[in-house]
C-alpha cells in the first residue's frame, strides 16, 4: 500500500477526468508549459500536510492541502466561462464523493485564485481551487486511512 497522500493523488487522477472541457487532460504537476495549441487542462497537486495526535493510542488527524488548477489559453469571456465550467466540474467531483473514495473523513473547499500570465496569443488563464482534506491514520501506519 502507499502513503495516504499517494492514494489521494491516485484518486484525483482517476476522478478528475471526464469534464466536457478538459476530458482526459488531467496532470499531476504544478505548472504547465505554455504550448501554442494548449487545450483546457486540469493540473493537481497534493501538498502541505498538518498532523495532530488525537489520542493516546497513536491515531492522527492529517489535514492535507489539495490544489486543482484549471488552465485555459484564452483571456476572453469565453475563456472565463471555460474556467468557471471547470471549477463547477471540480467542485462537483468533490461534492459527489465527499470521502474521496473512503480515504477522507471530509473535505473543505477553501479558495479559488484566478490568475493570468503571458501576453497576446499566449495568455494562460488559471483558476486554482484549494481544498483541505481531513484524513485519519495511525501514527505507525500512514498508509491506511481509518
Amino acid at each position: 500500500m502507499a502513503h495516504v497522500r499517494k492514494r489521494l493523488r491516485d484518486w484525483l487522477a482517476s476522478n478528475l477526468v471526464g469534464s466536457p472541457h478538459a476530458g482526459l487532460r488531467v496532470e499531476q504537476r504544478r505548472s504547465l508549459p505554455l504550448a501554442k495549441d494548449l487545450k483546457p487542462t486540469l493540473l493537481f497537486e497534493v501538498s502541505n500536510e498538518a498532523s495532530t495526535d488525537i489520542d493516546m493510542d497513536g491515531h492522527q488527524q492529517r489535514v492535507v492541502g489539495v490544489r486543482i488548477t484549471a488552465c485555459v489559453k484564452d483571456d476572453s469571456a469565453d475563456g472565463e466561462d471555460t474556467l468557471d465550467a471547470l471549477a463547477v466540474f471540480v467542485e462537483g467531483v468533490f461534492a459527489s464523493n465527499p470521502t474521496l473514495g473512503g480515504l477522507a473523513q471530509d473535505y473543505a473547499y477553501q479558495t479559488t485564485e484566478c490568475n493570468f500570465s503571458g501576453g497576446a496569443e499566449r495568455t494562460l488563464c488559471t483558476a486554482a481551487l484549494t481544498f483541505a482534506v481531513t484524513v485519519f491514520t495511525a501514527r505507525a501506519d500512514p498508509e491506511t486511512a481509518l
